[in-house]
C-alpha cells in the first residue's frame, strides 16, 4: 500500500463513461505506485483484474434498492478489515459520517446539485434531488471536497455557505490519454465522407436540437451524416428516422478516439457538465467544434476566440481549425499525482476546515 498514506477510494456507482475512464486510469496509477484499497462495482471486475500487483478491492453489487436505504452498508466491514484509512475518497458517492483521517468527496456528476431548467425524466430528477440532499449534507463531514470544473466547484461553494458548513475545495480536473491522443494526430486524417459527431444521449444532452445544428451547417460544409454515439433508448423517435443520422450504441476507446479525429464536427448541446471527458477529447482532436454556451463548456474555450452561432434564439459556441497548443489538459497519470497536491493543500490550510 501506499508509503505515506492508506488510501481507501470508492468508486462503486460508476461503470460507464467518463466516471469508467476515471476509475481504470486511478487503479492503474496507485497498483504502480504502492497500491490502494478501491470499492467497486461488481460489474467492472473483469476490467480490472490485471491491475493486482499493489491494490486490493471489494466489490459492491448494483443493489439500486439497497443503497437507496442504506448507502454505505458495505463500509463497516471495510473498515474492520483494513482499519482506518488516511483519506477516504469518495466519487461522487454521500458520506454519510467520517470515515477515514481525510474524508473527501468528489462531485462526478453537476445534476447532483443543479436540476433548475434541465431536462430530465421525472425518475432521474428524483433520483438527482434525493441525491443534491444526501451530497450537502455529505459537505458536514467532508475536509475536502472537488469537482471536475471551477462551475461545480462553485455549485458546492454556495450550497455549504447557505449551511456555514467549512470545507477545503479544489478542482480535480478530467484527465486526457496523452499517448493514444499523440498517436492519433500523428496519422493522416482519413479521408471519409464528411460527418459531424455528438457522445451521449441523456435527455439533458438535447440530442434534438444537436441534429437541428447539424442541418444548420451542413450545406455549407458539405456533410453526409451526423454520427450519433450512445444508447438510441434515449433518442426522439424523429431524431433516429432522420436520413442522415446514424447511431453508434456501443464503441471502443481507440475507435471512439479514431471518430473524433476523422470528425468534420463535434457538436454538443448539453444543457449541463460537469466537465465533459467527450468534450475535451474533441477539443484534443476534432477539426471544429460547436458547444452549447454553459460554464463547464466556457471554462474549456476561455484562450479561444469563438464566433455565436445562432438557434432558435439560442447562442452556441463555434470554433473552426482548432489550435491545440492552447487546449489545457493533463494526463490522466497528472490527474492521480494532483490528488495528492490536494492533500497537501489542504494539510497546510487545515485552519479552513
Amino acid at each position: 500500500m501506499n508509503k505515506k498514506h492508506k488510501w481507501l477510494l470508492n468508486f462503486s456507482s460508476s461503470t460507464v463513461g467518463g466516471g469508467l475512464i476515471r476509475i481504470l486510469e486511478t487503479i492503474k496509477w496507485f497498483d504502480s505506485n504502492n497500491g490502494a484499497y478501491f470499492i467497486v462495482n461488481n460489474k467492472i471486475k473483469d476490467l480490472i483484474s490485471m491491475h493486482n500487483k499493489n491494490n486490493k478491492y471489494f466489490f459492491v453489487s448494483d443493489n439500486k434498492l439497497k443503497r437507496l436505504l442504506s448507502d454505505g452498508y458495505y463500509i463497516p466491514r471495510i473498515i474492520d478489515e483494513i482499519g482506518i484509512p488516511d483519506v477516504y475518497f469518495s466519487y461522487g458517492i454521500p458520506v454519510f459520517k467520517k470515515i477515514g483521517k481525510i474524508n473527501w468527496i468528489h462531485i462526478s456528476n453537476a445534476l447532483s446539485l443543479k436540476t433548475d431548467k434541465i431536462s430530465l425524466p421525472l425518475k432521474t430528477l428524483i433520483q438527482m434531488l434525493i441525491l443534491k440532499k444526501r451530497i450537502i449534507k455529505s459537505i458536514s463531514y467532508a475536509d475536502i471536497a472537488t469537482g471536475e470544473s471551477e462551475f461545480s466547484v462553485n455549485l458546492l461553494k454556495q450550497e455549504a455557505s447557505k449551511r456555514n458548513f467549512k470545507c477545503h475545495y479544489d478542482v480535480l480536473p478530467n484527465g486526457c490519454d496523452i499517448t493514444s491522443i499523440k498517436d492519433i494526430i500523428n496519422k493522416k486524417r482519413d479521408l471519409l465522407v464528411k460527418y459531424a459527431v455528438t457522445i451521449g444521449t441523456y435527455k439533458y444532452k438535447k440530442i434534438k436540437v444537436a441534429l437541428e445544428l447539424f442541418h444548420q451547417i451542413k450545406e455549407a460544409n458539405n456533410l453526409k451524416k451526423f454520427i450519433i454515439v450512445g444508447s438510441a433508448n434515449n433518442i426522439p423517435r424523429s431524431v433516429i428516422n432522420d436520413k442522415f443520422v446514424e447511431i453508434l450504441p456501443s464503441i471502443s476507446r481507440e475507435n471512439l478516439l479514431n471518430l473524433l479525429y476523422n470528425a468534420e464536427y463535434y457538436i454538443s448541446t448539453s444543457q449541463i457538465e460537469n466537465s465533459s471527458n467527450a468534450v475535451l477529447e474533441a477539443l484534443l482532436l476534432s477539426k471544429n467544434i460547436i458547444l452549447s454556451n454553459i460554464p463547464s463548456h466556457n471554462e474549456m474555450l476561455k484562450n479561444f476566440k469563438t464566433k455565436t452561432i445562432t438557434l432558435n434564439n439560442k447562442e452556441f459556441h463555434a470554433l473552426k481549425n482548432i489550435d491545440n497548443n492552447k487546449i489545457e489538459a493533463i494526463s490522466w497519470v497528472g490527474v492521480s499525482k494532483k490528488m495528492f497536491d490536494i492533500i497537501n493543500d489542504f494539510k497546510q490550510n487545515t485552519d479552513l476546515c
